[in-house]
């Protein structure tokens, strides 16, 4: 069983949403990545230090 966390995204738009200039910490080794992608539910980044996976939830608000 793979373990990841989620990171939830709070909004009004309809996904893909544009995440620009965002620096995100891994949770595991506490690394800086700069996320600059598009977004859909279930989109995933991997930590470039220790491999932890990291899926995005839109959460419409």
């Amino acid at each position: 069983m793979i373990e990841y966390s989620i990171l939830e995204i709070p909004t009004i738009l309809n996904p893909p949403i544009r995440l620009r200039d965002i620096i995100y910490n891994c949770p595991v080794c506490d690394c800086e990545s700069e996320i600059d992608m598009l977004v859909d539910d279930d989109s995933i980044i991997k930590c470039d230090v220790c491999d932890h996976i990291t899926k995005f939830k839109i959460k419409k608000i």
